[in-house]
């Protein structure tokens, strides 16, 4: 009887052992599919932009695994495989997190922008006629700007938003400070 017990352990690891090896020998084709697929879902979450380096880590690791299958490495294969795929899904939480930071800002510089915008125009309502004829048009053209900017946030594309807010503080700024 002893003996019986000392022999399962080892047939155990034996077939244990003879699972892994049937398993490293044929591509791991699930695995860098469900890599490629986190890879995609990272792309789709605007990893590409927000989460850059790990995205580009994750696509280096896809790339990896195919090489090593083509070199019929497919332990090392597989070990880049599960590696992509672990740092796509990293990216595309990254992703999620900094374009909520994204839109948060952008909705908050639009709010300023705005809130700006409509106290130029409120202190121009007292200057000379000269100063509302050279700056009312650079108002109504910082409001269509505006507009733009809004119209980028519901695009999806914070960092146009964020460049056209700035450019609109920016110019916001020259005319406030024409007050001659």
């Amino acid at each position: 009887m002893p003996r019986a017990r000392s022999f399962a352990p080892s047939l155990a690891a034996l077939v244990l052992g003879a699972a892994l090896s049937a398993a490293c020998a044929e591509p791991p084709t699930r695995e860098i599919s469900q890599a490629q697929g986190a890879l995609d879902a990272a792309r789709a979450a605007g990893a590409e932009a927000y989460a850059r380096t790990e995205f580009q880590a994750a696509d280096a690791a896809l790339k990896k695994a195919h090489e090593a299958v083509a070199e019929r490495d497919y332990r090392q294969a597989l070990s880049f495989a599960l590696d992509a795929r672990e740092q796509a899904r990293t990216a595309a939480r990254e992703a999620a997190a900094a374009r909520g930071r994204a839109a948060t800002d952008v909705a908050l510089a639009i709010q300023t922008a705005a809130r700006d915008i409509e106290a130029a125009r409120k202190r121009l309502a007292g200057g000379t006629r000269e100063q509302r004829a050279r700056q009312t048009p650079t108002l109504d053209e910082l409001t269509t700007q505006l507009q733009e900017a809004r119209s980028s946030v519901a695009a999806g594309d914070y960092a146009r938003a964020a460049e056209r807010t700035r450019a609109i503080q920016d110019r916001l700024a020259a005319v406030t400070a024409d007050r001659r």
